[in-house]
């Protein structure tokens, strides 16, 4: 099967491990260039820290092709033991830095006549769950801009895409407040699985866009 990456420029947020790390090597191994943000090295909550890296991306390539942002965090705990420092941070990891790189990017993608982004969101993102309200709060907000910039781009030639995967085996699935080796984590899918469809998601079609993609794993936990 033909990719059609090759020298494409695609940036990764969150893509030092786990789903993010996955997704970079697997766009690598299609011969695109591939440039991997996570922290220390960009705060992808800062408005100026990101905007200072969409340009170093263009001033190195000269565009950016696919935008992947996967930066985020979890929350696993009941509801009421979540302070407002706890809201404010999972909020902006995950539905403030897909806001503030969208706005980076579009700009130059609107320049180029194409271009495609995909949100690595979660089926949490779709439904509610106990125990996980912020990070619910926030994959919502998420997949509402998703939805939201698909509908005002996809005519300008920029594709919008969301990846919604359940439980994934990395060590963001166990974050706050889950530990390894609990129930929840048994028959998880892995990092590789995502990244293969974001990959699909962000390939090259001229008569139709994939707007989402819905994982689940094949024993999760009812």
């Amino acid at each position: 099967m033909d990719l059609n990456l090759e020298d494409k420029v695609v940036i990764v947020t969150g893509g030092a491990a786990g789903i993010g790390r996955a997704t970079a090597e697997a766009f690598e191994k299609e011969g695109a260039a591939v440039v991997v943000w996570d922290l220390p090295a960009v705060d992808v909550t800062n408005g100026e820290a990101v905007s200072g890296a969409v340009r170093d991306v263009i001033e190195a390539h000269g565009r950016i092709d696919i935008l992947v942002n996967n930066a985020g965090m979890g929350g696993y705990r009941p509801f009421l033991e979540f302070d407002e420092a706890d809201y404010d941070r999972i909020m902006a990891t995950n539905a403030k830095s897909t806001w503030l790189f969208c706005r980076e990017v579009i700009p130059h993608m609107l320049s180029q006549k194409e271009g495609n982004i995909v949100n690595v969101g979660s089926v949490a993102g779709l439904q509610g769950y106990a125990g996980e309200a912020i990070y619910c709060a926030s994959k919502f907000a998420q997949f509402g801009l998703t939805q939201a910039l698909d509908r005002e781009f996809w005519q300008k030639g920029i594709k919008v895409s969301a990846v919604c995967p359940g439980g994934v085996e990395t060590f963001f699935a166990i974050g706050d407040g889950r530990t390894a080796g609990s129930d929840h984590m048994k028959g998880f899918s892995t990092a590789e699985d995502v990244a293969e469809a974001v990959v699909m998601a962000a390939l090259p079609r001229e008569r139709s866009r994939i707007v989402n993609i819905i994982m689940r794993p094949m024993n999760e936990q009812t």
